[in-house]
């Protein structure tokens, strides 16, 4: 048997087998597991093995150990891999910084591509969403409907409504997420007002798109290179200088995309890019002319996807901007860095685990009693709010973009 035969032979023994060869990063992930002590930090800080236990979820070790079987085998764990919220906790307190996350994302693509019938129906049904509207949405099929409900929810913050702004050649693109564009505008409609506020040049997308994150998380690997190719083509055409997001998700993937892809121009979540390009002095001043709230107590969450995916520094830029609005006292919410158990699409089938990872954080928060909480992301924000409703708590809850705008002098 000739070289050449022997290797369409091994070829193609894996793929009657189902084993796809790891190649290229998908190597160093694997090799990073090979890092494990097995000595148990992971489990003790994992909130979802804190929610639920190990019977129910096995944790970033079990994970860890199930990526070393062959694939007919961890076929099997296909119900484990996906009650990870991919918080990276475990990536962080890990003495040899095994990356879970990353191992996730892999075992989860692996077996969408090969065994489909063991990703859960609801992440099926997501895949086909993104597929078909390039959203993880299904858009309003009447555009009148989506500007009442835009109205609705502007006239409850007390926000005017700015016409979208279509520029190419603006310095930034503000991109706002599936979220903020089909279900929390209001966010969407902050960060206009904010920018243009400040007069910054800016643009929407001349096509609104996903940017891919939750295809990645699903595993569909092509839906989730598509996306990213639809995205990549928006920045280079619209030629602007900057990207800003309000959605920790977005801001994360989209780093990921403009490194892999060359943008070679920054991303910035808004609170970053207001507290390095506006700058926390002209904004105190701003929030001093607007109307104050005659001293509230606010508590922040901590995204996972700006702390542990991007940056710490991007949750200080979002303390100083609170710290400069009058009459704000900011509390501890007792739950720092806590997960708030809507990521890695859990809620999406397995809502009693997303739940009961929130709990801890509403515990907390219903403790130490604010009169707000506020969080830079929309998922977050909305998974809050929910089980804060579900407590019978009247505790208010604000995406920090719109309480932002909501304390700049905006005539309506």
């Amino acid at each position: 048997m000739s070289e050449e035969e022997a290797y369409e032979f091994v070829k193609n023994t894996l793929r009657d087998e189902g084993i796809v060869p790891y190649h290229g990063q998908e190597l160093e992930v694997v090799k990073s597991v090979e890092q494990c002590m097995n000595c148990g930090l992971c489990l003790n800080h994992c909130p979802v093995v804190r929610a639920v236990g190990v019977d129910r979820f096995s944790g970033p070790r079990g994970i860890a150990v199930e990526l070393s079987r062959s694939p007919p085998e961890y076929w099997s764990t296909a119900d484990t891999i996906y009650l990870c919220t991919g918080c990276g906790t475990c990536r962080e307190v890990c003495p040899k910084n095994v990356d879970i996350p990353s191992v996730v994302i892999l075992m989860r693509a692996r077996i969408f591509k090969r065994r489909s019938d063991l990703v859960p129906k609801s992440l099926l049904q997501l895949s086909a969403t993104l597929t078909k509207y390039g959203l993880a949405f299904t858009p309003w099929e009447d555009e009148e409907d989506k500007a009442e409900s835009r109205d609705a929810r502007l006239e409850r913050h007390g926000l005017p409504h700015i016409e979208d702004r279509i520029k190419p050649g603006a310095e930034v693109l503000y991109y706002p997420g599936c979220q903020a564009e089909e279900r929390s505008q209001e966010i969407r409609e902050a960060a206009k007002l904010i920018l243009d506020y400040f007069g910054i040049d800016f643009t929407l997308p001349t096509e609104m798109s996903c940017c891919g994150l939750p295809a990645k998380l699903i595993g569909d690997e092509e839906t989730a290179r598509s996306l990213a190719s639809r995205l990549t083509e928006q920045v280079r055409s619209l030629k602007v200088r900057a990207v800003i997001t309000t959605c920790a998700g977005c801001t994360s993937r989209i780093l990921e995309i403009a490194e892999e892809e060359n943008w070679g121009v920054p991303v910035y979540h808004m609170v970053e890019f207001l507290a390095e390009r506006v700058g926390i002095d002209r904004l105190g001043a701003e929030f001093s002319k607007g109307a104050s709230e005659g001293g509230i107590t606010v508590t922040v969450h901590d995204p996972c996807h700006l702390i542990r995916h991007v940056s710490r520094l991007v949750m200080d830029s979002a303390l100083e901007i609170l710290g400069a609005i009058p009459d704000v006292e900011l509390a501890d919410s007792g739950v720092a860095d806590s997960c708030c158990g809507g990521g890695g699409l859990v809620g999406y089938h397995a809502a009693d685990v997303s739940s009961l990872v929130t709990a801890r954080n509403i515990e907390a928060i219903t403790r130490r009693d604010p009169d707000r909480v506020v969080a830079p992301c929309p998922l977050c924000t909305s998974q809050i709010e929910n089980e804060l409703y579900r407590h019978g708590s009247g505790i208010e809850v604000d995406d920090l973009t719109v309480y932002i705008a909501k304390h700049l002098p905006l005539r309506r």
